[in-house]
């Protein structure tokens, strides 16, 4: 049976906890926080209403020098220092009593540099590396340590870990690497992101969206929910998933998204990842009762 979840990012934002909550909604991934003050409030608020938490690293801001952990770097030096950042934040969340640790996975990460990736804005210059650069042999070994580590780190420390998929290469979506991966190491899951894999579907023309949501479905633990616009630019990022956007003006299908997830999997979370701002309270309901309607 699914979960639902909502999220807060940088503070405790009541307003959104006020406006998203309902008494579907069971969890809250917290992020990036700015002040240990707020992540205490934070723990307190979802204690006093009994929520589930989930941590999508990295829970305080600047805990780490990147947004992500590095964990995929060719620099050795750069991948412990990832580790050790990675370690510090499961020790914590499983402490806090967390669900999960999410983690975006991979990074850096590996492109075609062939295709055109100007419309995303990448964060820093060491958030990507060129496949020319990276050899299958080599990304493979370091792909093998890393689910390895992090594996004994969610045995040792009994926190779910969760490897939210990024920009991906044929590396990981064409042949056996990451199903066998996931074979191997299965208390490691994925969290699949509807925006994400809509916009890489539309740089990547050798990416089967579809092919590749029916293959994880069945390792994945969370789903990411919400739709974002893909023309000549990328915009609208973090916009709720609502019935009435067209596939043909640029909007992800989020109906096929979740109908392929579904046919395979019932049971997953469901964060809505959205800006729930700009909707009235009669549009957030429609929301809510389209995605959970899937499962």
């Amino acid at each position: 049976m699914a979960e639902y979840f909502i999220g807060m990012h940088c503070r405790f934002d009541d307003v959104k906890y006020k406006s998203d909550y309902t008494s579907r909604i069971s969890g809250i991934e917290f992020c990036n926080f700015d002040e240990q003050e707020e992540i205490q409030r934070m723990l307190e608020i979802t204690k006093k209403d009994s929520f589930k938490i989930g941590v999508h690293f990295p829970l305080k801001k600047a805990s780490y020098k990147y947004r992500d952990p590095l964990l995929l770097s060719l620099d050795k030096d750069e991948i412990l220092e990832a580790f050790e950042a990675v370690e510090n934040e499961i020790k914590y969340a499983s402490e806090i009593g967390a669900e999960y640790l999410l983690l975006h996975f991979p990074k850096p990460m590996v492109i075609d540099e062939r295709l055109n990736w100007e419309k995303c804005k990448f964060s820093h210059k060491d958030e990507t590396i060129g496949e020319e650069e990276y050899e299958f042999e080599e990304f493979k070994n370091q792909c093998q340590y890393t689910f390895k580590k992090l594996s004994e780190l969610s045995k040792k420390y009994k926190i779910q870990i969760v490897l939210e998929i990024e920009m991906l290469n044929k590396y990981l979506y064409q042949g056996k690497l990451l199903k066998d991966l996931l074979e191997e190491y299965s208390d490691l899951k994925l969290c699949l992101d509807s925006a994400r894999i809509h916009v890489l579907s539309n740089i990547d023309y050798n990416f089967d969206y579809k092919t590749f949501i029916k293959e994880m479905a069945k390792y994945t633990y969370l789903l990411h929910i919400s739709n974002i616009n893909v023309t000549d630019v990328i915009d609208n990022g973090h916009h709720p998933a609502l019935i009435k956007l067209n596939e043909q003006d640029g909007w992800s299908n989020i109906g096929e998204f979740l109908n392929i997830i579904s046919s395979e999997n019932k049971d997953v979370k469901v964060l809505f990842e959205h800006r729930s701002d700009i909707l009235t309270e009669d549009e957030l309901n429609e929301c809510y009762n389209w995605v959970m309607s899937y499962f």
